[in-house]
């Protein structure tokens, strides 16, 4: 039977999920990986077989969970398939301009998100189990809210967004590389508008790397129950560090020419 969820509803009673959906995962956990991951490549929602996406996000943290990483691989990009495909339809490059660089975006937080509930951080896909459609479109109106059409805002220098956190151990060492040698300057409140203005100037490849280094994500770890910025860019831990390390070239003669 599949575990309770832990989130809370303004009311403070638990998320519970659809009838139908604890009778879908009921019907899934009894067949094998392999059964499972053939019907949940049906992408049209008309085809006999379809696995709604709540169901998706369920044996997708469950797969994590239980570290079955070559599972949690395979649902990840069947689950961003469709998130994308939902993407092209609500944010299309005939209405918006920069559509592709936006939906691109959206994905990228959102599997920061999936991230943090993996590293059990937080319960941040408890509603994705229980309403994925609406919890999509949440999110999709949050970010298109703080990034604007035209523009997109890094995420805080705290590790999880929160004022008064420590910064992680990453950055601190990415600011001592590109502050010369004076690290103290990342207290100070006018300096970090002009390196947040300096990451949303950087290519969208290093911002990204930037921006989850921000949030406290390692590069790569030996353990394989972690999350880690490798894994979720799908490229090897080599290629992250290059870009972190031309993110900071950049970052260092723009702040310098500021200066």
């Amino acid at each position: 039977m599949p575990e309770p969820l832990k989130s809370k509803d303004k009311h403070g009673a638990p998320f519970t999920r659809p009838p139908e959906i604890e009778a879908c995962l009921a019907r899934l956990e009894s067949v094998d990986a392999v059964a499972r991951l053939q019907v949940f490549a049906i992408t049209s929602r008309k085809s006999k077989g379809y696995v709604p996406s709540e169901a998706l996000t369920h044996f997708l943290r469950r797969a994590w969970a239980v570290g079955a990483q070559s599972e949690f691989k395979q649902i990840f990009e069947l689950l961003m398939k469709r998130v994308g495909q939902s993407l092209c339809s609500t944010i299309s490059d005939s209405r918006m301009a920069g559509a592709q660089s936006i939906r691109e975006e959206i994905i990228g937080r959102l599997a920061e998100r999936i991230a943090k509930d993996c590293n059990g951080r937080f319960a941040m896909l408890d509603f994705f189990e229980v309403r994925f459609d609406l919890a999509l479109a949440r999110f999709r109106k949050t970010v298109l809210r703080q990034i604007g059409p035209t523009s997109v805002v890094t995420v805080p220098l705290s590790t999880d967004g929160d004022e008064g956190q420590d910064i992680s151990l990453e950055v601190e060492a990415a600011a001592a590389d590109f502050l010369g040698g004076a690290p103290e300057k990342i207290d100070d409140p006018a300096f970090r508008l002009e390196l947040d203005a300096a990451i949303d100037a950087l290519p969208d490849d290093q911002r990204r790397v930037v921006g989850l280094l921000r949030q406290g994500f390692q590069i790569d770890s030996k353990d394989p129950n972690i999350m880690t910025i490798a894994k979720m860019l799908k490229c090897d831990e080599r290629t992250v560090r290059n870009r972190r390390d031309r993110a900071c070239k950049t970052l260092r003669a723009a702040l310098q020419e500021d200066a």
